[in-house]
């Protein structure tokens, strides 16, 4: 054989060698073309459609860069590095008894040879079903793409199917543990403090059974005495058994629209933990100093093991009503309107020390789904930040503020909340974007302390444009949870540790283990380790994930009228890059994608800028981050749960461009 020839070997591996070979992320287009996107994110370069046919959108690849026809680079894929495709989840196509999926995927639409490895194949699968499959063959390696189906999701006519897809997408469980045996309290042996004589009340929603926080409050000379007492799974759970490992890989509560997959079994999360009304339960307290001003005195905190009855289970909005109107139409006692109003005290002088030391939190509203007896989208209930609402938080606030301490000082050790302020590999970016936007006084020593820090985050709130708070947002670090104490900037502490949330948070747990055991003066339970991080910060992302993901299955039923009737509404800038921008609807939550082309043909003066959040006409700012546009929905996309809006007010000296230009679908 001629390349047998070790000459011509070595010729072919010195032709190889001098091909320009470049890494990235493979972009498909709707129209068969794609991009290269390199690893630096500084250059995209073209992949004609009939080397699209080999790769998948998200992939991982290297190519070779060759000049093209038109004397333009072209990338042609050459190795597979990562695979965007690996578990996935994917609807049957059925053509000719021939078994073929279709990742359920905006960006990926594939026709892929599937076969059926499923150990349970008792359903049958029909046209449309949603399975789960791995992806076993890959087009740049092996020719053709190939599947296996390994899991049986749910049909086609399902309509539960948004909550059962996003999901098991994420391999997450569709149901709370279960356990056979009756729960036995295992703690009876430990002293516990009689508190059942104070007057505690529990603030939630109309709806929440899972009450894990109970606050009772006392005005002092120099400020309050704050009680927080917090449920006690532990008590019911030994750190060694089945029903806790469980516990530590889910690490969360879910909670989706319209639905809740607890952390623990409803039992205890619901009933046995939770903190009902006139019923007696054994909690962990905490005993809080607070000063007029709203400063903790963190060290003077006590811990201690009680049983408490809840006086009464109140709801945020009756609670808001009563203490921003003065009207008692929720006809409260007494006992509770005294407590309501001294824990609007507190909460408005923690409010305020917050403002002056660290930064005011951004009011933005909560938007509540509300579902009809089908499971469909009925109405959305845009909900604020409310006197009641802001009670709850400035308590939980205080007592996480305590346990950071007290871990920190005795453990050194438990799950922290950490925040490093800004990103400093972008300090040079940070200030010039502060002197740009009026605020001089920042260096490079004050914005990597937390003081520093967070006197940008108040200038940057105080503005009447929230643009800068925008822009900041994208240079800080990303909050951790963290096994050993570190500082969490965006709060301006020094430590803080989450323990007022057991029933749903598999770290509190572990907090309250740790606490306990310095209550007791017992042997510490098992430490938390890197292994317990991993597992805790990858639920945490699923769950956001599946989320986002089962409002977006609502959401294209909910606007369907909207795009219909041509509804106009007001919304958001969001997020800001070359192909256009992302904003949302203030009406009701939702984040739709505007394209570039709905706003101009005239690219020639008209640029939208990832690096500073704009939109330039002439070189001039026409669009900032924040900014509030009128838009119409103009495309929405079932099978990819995509929903494309326009703007309905031209850039300036820009008219907008025709309805046939932009590619807008008749209604």
């Amino acid at each position: 054989m001629l390349f047998d020839n070790p000459a011509l070997q070595q010729l072919k591996q010195d032709f190889d060698s001098a091909k320009v070979k470049k890494e990235g992320i493979v972009k498909a287009s709707d129209r068969g073309f794609g991009f290269l996107e390199l690893t630096d994110r500084r250059e995209s370069i073209f992949i004609a459609p009939q080397n699209m046919k080999k790769v998948l959108h998200g992939d991982r690849i290297s190519a070779v860069i060759e000049d093209g026809k038109d004397g333009k680079k072209q990338a042609v894929p050459e190795k597979l590095i990562e695979s965007s495709l690996k578990r996935f989840v994917a609807r049957i196509s059925i053509n000719q008894g021939n078994i073929n999926v279709i990742a359920d995927s905006p960006t990926i639409k594939n026709l892929i040879s599937a076969n059926d490895n499923r150990k349970d194949k008792s359903q049958k699968l029909k046209q449309g079903d949603f399975v789960i499959c791995n992806l076993s063959k890959h087009a740049l390696n092996d020719n053709n793409f190939k599947a296996s189906i390994i899991e049986y999701i749910t049909d086609a006519n399902d309509p539960k199917i948004p909550w059962t897809v996003s999901l098991r997408r994420l391999d997450l469980p569709l149901e709370p543990p279960s356990q056979k045996d009756p729960f036995v309290f295992l703690e009876s042996d430990l002293e516990r403090v009689d508190m059942t004589d104070k007057p505690f009340v529990t603030i939630d929603s109309q709806k929440t059974k899972d009450m894990d926080d109970a606050l009772y409050i006392e005005k002092t000379d120099d400020g309050f005495t704050l009680y927080v007492a917090i449920a006690d799974p532990t008590g019911y759970i030994d750190e060694n058994s089945s029903l806790d490992k469980e516990a530590s890989i889910r690490s969360f509560s879910i909670y989706l629209p319209g639905r809740d997959i607890p952390m623990l079994p409803r039992e205890l999360s619901d009933d046995l933990c939770s903190l009902k009304e006139n019923e007696i339960r054994p909690s962990l307290v905490a005993k809080i100093k607070v000063l007029q001003d709203g400063t903790v005195i963190a060290q003077d905190a006590e811990f201690c093991l009680a049983n408490i009855k809840s006086y009464k289970k109140l709801i945020y909005n009756d609670v808001s009503d009563f203490l921003e109107t003065n009207k008692n139409e929720a006809n409260y006692d007494d006992v509770i309107q005294n407590q309501l109003k001294i824990l609007k005290e507190f909460a408005l002088a923690r409010d305020s020390y917050r403002c002056k030391y660290s930064a005011p939190f951004k009011d933005r509203p909560d938007y509540e789904f509300i579902l009809d007896e089908n499971g469909a989208l009925e109405s959305i209930e845009v909900n604020y930040r409310r006197i009641g609402n802001r009670i709850v938080e400035e308590s939980m606030i205080s007592a996480n503020i305590v346990a950071g301490e007290i871990l920190a000082s005795k453990l050194n050790c438990g799950i922290f909340n950490t925040h490093l302020g800004f990103d400093l590999g972008c300090k040079d970016e940070i200030l010039d974007l502060l002197k740009r936007e009026g605020f001089d006084k920042a260096t490079e020593e004050s914005i990597a302390t937390i003081e520093g820090f967070n006197e940008v985050r108040r200038f940057a709130v105080a503005q009447e444009s929230g643009y800068l708070d925008c822009r900041i947002r994208r240079l800080q670090e990303y909050s951790q949870i963290s096994i050993t104490p570190a500082p969490h900037y965006a709060l301006g502490l020094n430590f803080y540790a989450t323990w007022t949330s057991p029933i749903r948070k598999y770290g509190d747990m572990i907090n309250h283990r740790l606490i306990k055991s310095l209550i007791c003066a017992k042997e510490h339970p098992r430490m938390p380790n890197d292994e317990t991080l991993n597992i805790m910060n990858t639920a945490r992302r699923s769950n956001r994930i599946a989320e986002r993901d089962v409002k977006d299955w609502l959401y294209v039923d909910y606007l369907e009228k909207d795009f219909k009737e041509g509804k106009v509404f007001e919304a958001e800038i969001l997020d800001i890059s070359k192909n256009g921008m992302r904003v949302t609807l203030l009406q009701n939550g939702a984040t739709v994608f505007m394209p570039a082309s709905m706003f101009t043909d005239s690219f020639d003066i008209v640029e939208f800028k990832n690096l500073t959040g704009e939109v330039l006409v002439d070189g001039k700012v026409a669009l900032r981050l924040s900014d509030i546009i009128t838009v119409k929905i103009v495309d929405i996309n079932k099978p990819t749960r995509s929903i494309i809006a326009a703007p309905t007010v031209g850039l300036p000296g820009i008219p907008l461009p025709s309805p046939k230009k932009s590619n807008v679908r008749k209604k």
